[in-house]
């Protein structure tokens, strides 16, 4: 594997990633204009404000989703990352379905093991006031990161799954392109 091939790889991993967590940043914002609209006391300016922090924080995850898996080669030249290798290539003997394979693993795991502690506290809190379970508003947060446990869970244990879907993708493309 050439090391330029290798940044790639590493860089598009950290962009889907930087990009899958955004999936708990934007609900938080979204949150908090609903709380906004609810309460009467709050003035327009500090809810066009949240607004446009909401607006913007999505248009940084759009520029690194964009940056990092569309714009590979551009980053990997500007920051220099080929330089101060004495090899042009890096020998590895594992085939491309393994690699991704162990990224989906990593993946599904960090969204596993992020969410696990949030889905505990969660929980507790909602069973600590007793309230009932649509007036809570900690109900959609509970809901949120049992959804993101399961995806995590699912993406671990059915990486193959993936990987043949995502090389299936890959040879339509091939097919289209001759």
């Amino acid at each position: 594997m050439k090391i330029k091939t290798f940044w790639t790889i590493l860089l598009k991993i950290l962009g889907i990633w930087l990009v899958l967590d955004s999936f708990k940043v934007i609900p938080q914002f979204i949150s908090s204009l609903y709380s906004f609209s609810e309460n009467s006391e709050m003035t327009m300016q500090l809810f066009v404000m949240t607004f446009i922090y909401l607006l913007s924080t999505i248009g940084i995850y759009i520029f690194v989703l964009w940056l990092f898996v569309f714009r590979t080669s551009w980053l990997i030249d500007k920051l220099h990352l080929e330089k101060g290798f004495s090899e042009e290539r890096i020998e590895f003997n594992i085939p491309r379905s393994t690699v991704l394979s162990i990224a989906i693993i990593i993946l599904g795991g960090l969204m596993f093991v992020d969410s696990l502690p949030q889905l505990c506290n969660q929980t507790i809190s909602f069973l600590q006031q007793k309230n009932m379970f649509r007036l809570d508003p900690k109900a959609g947060w509970i809901i949120f990161h049992l959804v993101k446990i399961v995806i995590g869970f699912l993406l671990m244990t059915n990486s193959q799954f993936v990987v043949n879907f995502i090389d299936k993708k890959k040879e339509n493309e091939n097919i289209t392109n001759e």
